[in-house]
């Protein structure tokens, strides 16, 4: 497999494709050679893609190598297993899969011969990864045959750090399952299908060495390895510490270390060299530091300066006198550096400063600092470029300053790109999901103050249904953020700025036409409710006046310093809600958050529906009033009183991961009539496929006018469970190793892995253990019938998970 693009190895590889990138000095892919005639494999079919010549000119037919060798050039992107069909003609029965530019040195006869003694159609090498995140997660029984397969999976989804390797071995009639002329992947396609359709896959649990070389610091990484000696089939020209080729010149009084250097290089007396990698036609001048770094070709260095660790420079750079280089910078090719210059930025766009954009599709960061303008109009022109030309978006934002200086950078970055931009100005997100619902255009962000850190801004996508972008896609936009590879618009081409009218008008019509308003009416109802200062002040009011419900109303104005509130002043304003509401005998009090999304509920005492019960009681409530639901959809970490309720009803309760996205997803199931998540947001699917906190308040009056029932009666009719948490610390790095121990110690019991791994102990009794998908901490919840219990479970699942962290 020889067709990458190598997009994060950028700017090493602008001129030539992934697999000739060097590992001291010697292409990738030949180094997978040496491998695979280490094992007498010598008959090779190399699938080729991204700039083909310079790979077929380099090894040819293979006879230079003591091999023989085919090539197949895509016409298309067929994917990985789409494109290996095309070698179909040139391969008689069992065959091996190896990417060429991966560095291992596993045991390819070990592969082979477990393959043979399976009598597999298909056998995968597997790897136990100490950052298993960014890879396809593996999970096997014990015959080794693979029951689960995860395409690079979220935190929350790391159930083991055993890693699909991209080594595999087939039989011939592996083709028989993959179409030909359609795009077809190894991963997310054949291995899936085998699976369901109880087609055996096993696989071999590899030892060794193994490196993808996916970014830029792994390639250091690999080439440091192979210098220390790591991988024994890997000849190279060591002298001392160092590969250096013989036809490098590096001067007496220069000092070199740890380092590989290239053919016609020069290394000036008194020039410093260490845990670096030049290239080939390099010039580095007297008095010079280079640390840590990556030099490509045809490069120079002046006098007396120091580029500090982790820079990438392209080929054909001139860096002048006296220059100092900051560390982690990456300088495309032909950059001419003046002399004395200082370098802290990339010289591309601008550095970054995010390892990962994307939280689910959401990116968080510290207010004009990570998220800043310049940032913002960046991001702005890499997501119009991911949208398309003459395609339109729509924009909106809280209350707060910076979020109207970010939405406005944003856009500006978008209108760059050639994409129309409509500005919804300050509007509640339901609304804004509700408008592209409608149709009409492509996507959709939405800028506001954290509601967790006052100091932090939430920048939020939607997709053009509405509804939360998919992990492909927030994907897709991250590798062009970070590749810097997108393009703006021919100045005709740049997009236009319009402000729509009648939103909200359209929102109220369609949010009437689908409650019953009589039966609301005919209760007169008694209510309080809080806004938190938000924007909804402005619009629900309005709406409101169709119920005939007498309304006293708390924090209805805007105040951007008090839309996030610190855990005393919201705890505070709490308090102050509920007392409100029992000294008024209200019928009941609702609080509705800044974004008007989550919901807080009293009952006419005055008394707060935890967050724990909330969903509980919307559910029995729901199903109440509305005969007939088939399913509903919660998240894996709902209490099991929901199934309580739903057993009631005869109703079906699918669990998903607790995301928005994923409980979004679940209302693509037209039975499901029900949505609820566990931090106070509730979906009406007939509605919206999100959480909108007004539609929420409204749907609970007619359902409390239809049954005749209060909260507090509903609340009484539900068995009360009793759930124990606590967090974990742990290292990043680690999580994938906890899970997958935590996942071997409960065999024993049924397993649920959907998100993290939860285990029924009995009917009555689960554990989740589930790593954040942000914080560097573990989740452990325990759920019986007893709060003792509970604790007593915890307590001791608590010390087993704290066994397995380092």
């Amino acid at each position: 497999m020889a067709g990458g693009f190598g997009t994060r190895l950028r700017p090493l590889t602008n001129n030539i494709p992934k697999p000739m990138v060097p590992i001291v000095n010697v292409p990738m892919l030949e180094h997978v050679i040496t491998l695979l005639k280490k094992h007498d494999i010598t008959d090779y079919v190399m699938l080729l893609y991204y700039q083909p010549e310079i790979i077929r000119r380099y090894f040819g037919d293979g006879s230079r190598f003591g091999v023989n060798i085919n090539y197949v050039l895509p016409d298309k992107d067929y994917g990985t297993a789409g494109a290996v069909k095309l070698s179909e003609k040139f391969i008689d029965d069992e065959f091996l899969v190896i990417s060429g530019d991966v560095i291992t040195d596993f045991n390819l006869t070990d592969i082979y011969n477990f393959h043979k003694e399976k009598d597999s159609t298909a056998t995968i090498s597997l790897f136990s990864s100490d950052n298993p995140l960014q890879y396809g997660i593996v999970l096997t029984n014990s015959e080794n045959r693979i029951v689960r397969f995860l395409e690079k999976p979220s935190s929350s989804e790391v159930f083991s750090d055993t890693i699909n390797t991209g080594i595999y071995c087939f039989s011939k009639k592996i083709f028989d399952f993959i179409p030909e002329g359609e795009n077809f992947d190894f991963s997310k396609d054949l291995f899936p299908f085998l699976l369901n359709n109880n087609i055996p896959i096993f696989g071999h649990k590899s030892t060794g060495y193994w490196r993808d070389v996916g970014n830029l610091e792994e390639y250091i990484y690999a080439n440091m390895d192979v210098l220390e000696g790591k991988l024994s089939h890997i000849d190279f020209n060591r002298k001392g510490t160092n590969c250096i080729d013989p036809h490098a010149n590096v001067e007496e009084g220069a000092r070199v270390e740890n380092s590989i250097i290239g053919s016609e290089v020069l290394i000036e007396k008194g020039a410093e060299v260490k845990n670096s990698i030049l290239w080939n036609n390099v010039i580095i001048h007297t008095g010079s530091k280079i640390i840590f770094d990556v030099i490509g070709k045809n490069c120079e260095v002046g006098e007396n300066t120091r580029i500090n660790d982790f820079v990438f420079i392209g080929d054909n750079c001139h860096i002048g006198k006296n220059v100092f280089v900051s560390s982690s910078i990456k300088i495309w090719d032909k950059k001419n550096i003046d002399n004395n210059a200082r370098v802290t930025r990339s010289l591309i766009q601008e550095d970054t400063f995010f390892n990962d954009l994307f939280t689910d599709s959401r990116i968080t960061g510290l207010s004009n600092l990570q998220i800043n303008p310049e940032f913002s109009s960046k991001l702005g022109s890499v997501y119009g470029a991911f949208i398309g030309q003459n395609k339109s978006i729509l924009v909106g934002r809280d209350i707060d300053d910076i979020s109207n200086m970010i939405k406005r950078s944003i856009a500006s970055g978008v209108l760059s790109a050639g994409v129309n931009v409509f500005d919804l100005q300050v509007i509640p997100i339901p609304i804004m999901r509700q408008e592209l619902k409608s149709g009409g255009h492509s996507g959709g962000i939405f800028v506001r103050k954290s509601p967790f850190d006052p100091g932090s801004t939430d920048i939020i996508f939607m997709d053009k249904d509405g509804k939360d972008l998919s992990s492909n896609k927030t994907k897709s936009i991250e590798r062009l953020f970070f590749s810097e590879e997108y393009r703006r618009a021919d100045y005709p081409d740049v997009g236009t700025l319009k402000f729509p009218e009648r939103t909200n008008e359209k929102y109220k019509e369609h949010f009437i036409e689908s409650l019953d308003i009589d039966a609301i009416r005919k209760r007169r109802f008694k209510i309080v409710l809080d806004y938190s200062y938000g924007i909804t002040s402005t619009i629900f009011p309005n709406i409101l006046g169709e119920f005939k419900c007498e309304v006293v109303s708390l924090s209805a104005h805007l105040d951007k310093d008090r839309i996030t509130r610190e855990q005393s002043d919201f705890k505070k304003s709490l308090d102050n809600f509920c007392f409100v509401v029992k000294s008024l005998n209200f019928d009941i009090g609702f609080m509705i958050d800044a974004g008007g999304e989550k919901l807080w509920m009293a009952t006419n005492e005055g008394r707060l529906i935890d967050d724990y019960r909330f969903l509980a009681v919307m559910l029995k409530l729901f199903l109440t009033a509305t005969p007939g639901v088939r399913k509903i959809a919660v998240p894996v970490q709902a209490s099991r009183e929901v199934d309580i309720v739903a057993a009631e009803y005869g109703v079906e309760v699918i669990r998903v991961k607790d995301s928005h996205y994923n409980m979004m997803t679940a209302c693509n199931d037209k039975e499901v009539k029900f949505v609820g998540g566990t931090r106070r947001g509730v979906f009406f699917p007939e509605f919206l496929y999100a959480t909108d906190g007004m539609f929420a308040i409204a749907k609970t009056l007619e359902m409390i006018a239809k049954t005749n029932l209060t909260i507090e009666q509903i609340d009484k009719t539900i068995p009360r469970l009793h759930m124990a948490k606590v967090n974990l610390p742990c290292p990043r790095e680690d999580k994938g190793k906890i899970m997958r121990l935590f996942r071997e110690d409960t065999i024993q019991y049924k397993q649920q892995l959907i998100d993290g791994v939860k285990i029924f102990l009995n009917d009555t009794d689960t554990v989740l253990c589930i790593p954040d998908k942000a914080a560097n901490i573990v989740h452990l919840n325990v759920e019986t019938d007893s709060k003792q219990r509970s604790e007593e479970i915890l307590e001791e699942f608590k010390n087993k998970v704290q066994k397995y962290i380092r």
